[in-house]
């Protein structure tokens, strides 16, 4: 737990210190749903508008969710650490599912705005379904991300890798919010959370066995 929580630490002070990550991931997020709300697109493509924006968004914060390892040569550390590779793995996707969270916040803040949601109901609802939605993402963009990690092309390319891959869980990410945006309860939304959270199990549950052997390579 201490690894764990050192490497949670250790991820979310390099991000408060440079303050580059997050506003670019909002900058991008931002801009999808200006663009799309320009476009004059209603409230019914909504949903679909908000995950597309948090999904590249979100690559391009995992794509560089390693950057700093890279860059400071503290790869090699975290492959000969002492300790279950598992545990490296989870402290890097709660460092990443903190930071992408912190980025949503605006991103759903503008996008309330252009598409007039509103109501304190809804917006709890739509708390849940984000959280819900955005861990099974970080899931598997977290190993996806250090696969990748030493492409050049990295930022362009997780995007490509994660929207196939995390497909299951955006479309009952999008399910779920637009039950949520039509203004009925989450129970309405209970075999879309259900299929998030068997996502989310499934997509810790691989890389916890596979990223010992990504460290590795």
């Amino acid at each position: 737990m201490r690894v764990f929580l050192a490497i949670v630490r250790r991820d979310l002070l390099v991000e408060g210190r440079a303050r580059e990550l997050v506003p670019s991931m909002v900058m991008l997020g931002v801009l999808l749903v200006t663009v799309a709300s320009a476009a004059g697109l209603d409230r019914a493509a909504a949903a679909p508008v908000l995950w597309l924006s948090v999904v590249f968004a979100a690559s391009f914060g995992l794509a560089r969710s390693f950057h700093h390892d890279l860059e400071h040569d503290q790869w090699s550390g975290l492959a000969m650490a002492p300790v279950d590779r598992a545990v490296v793995y989870l402290g890097k996707a709660a460092a990443n599912f903190i930071i992408i969270l912190a980025a949503e916040l605006v991103i759903v803040g503008v996008f309330a705005v252009f598409f007039n949601v509103r109501g304190g109901v809804v917006w709890t609802a739509l708390a849940v379904t984000m959280v819900a939605g955005t861990a099974g993402i970080v899931a598997i963009g977290t190993l996806l991300g250090a696969m990748i990690a030493l492409a050049r092309l990295r930022e362009a390319l997780l995007p490509l890798l994660l929207l196939p891959v995390a497909v299951p869980a955006v479309l009952a990410a999008v399910r779920a919010t637009e039950i949520v945006l039509a203004g009925r309860s989450l129970a309405h939304a209970q075999g879309e959370l259900q299929l998030l959270a068997a996502f989310t199990a499934l997509c810790v549950a691989l890389p916890v066995v596979l990223f010992e052997y990504v460290l590795e390579e």
